[in-house]
């Protein structure tokens, strides 16, 4: 009995090796990646599609001895450690400076008295005549503009 269970599963394993090379084959045999489809006739572009795809077929495809070299200006594995590393350093510097109670405030007061002395507000100037006759210009011609808006009871 034993045997022929082997046979079977054997069996089964050749049946899906021999389905899934067709189905390579098939989508192989369909799809060919060097010649694209042709347009539709019908469209008014097909023309330009056509050439644009028989240009395309020809067209130069790049070669291995056209790959960039490898650039020499870029740091080594051993320089980004070291720099990573320097980073790192200078975070727990940085959180060692900063961490509670390690700063206190002081001379606020004489720090205050300096902003104000470079801020300099000027003293606000009272309004002249001309200043008044030209908001009251403005305010006329505003007004002149303006229109009422449509009644309700219409």
């Amino acid at each position: 009995m034993n045997d022929q269970t082997g046979k079977i599963v054997r069996l089964g394993v050749h049946i899906r090796s021999a389905i899934l090379m067709g189905a390579v084959v098939g989508v192989a045999g369909c799809a060919s990646p060097f010649t694209p489809p042709p347009a539709d006739p019908a469209s008014p572009v097909a023309a330009a599609a056509n050439a644009a795809a028989k240009a395309s077929t020809h067209a130069t495809r790049p070669t291995f001895a056209e790959i960039p070299a490898i650039p020499t200006d870029i740091r080594t594995p051993v320089q980004f450690k070291k720099a990573v590393g320097a980073e790192k350093l200078a975070a727990e510097e940085l959180k060692r400076q900063t961490a509670p109670n390690t700063w206190t405030l002081s001379d606020t007061e004489g720090y205050a008295s300096k902003a104000r002395r470079v801020a300099k507000v000027p003293a606000p100037a009272a309004p002249t005549d001309a200043d008044r006759a030209a908001t009251e210009a403005f305010a006329k011609a505003a007004r002149d503009r303006a229109t009422a808006p449509p009644s309700k009871s219409q």
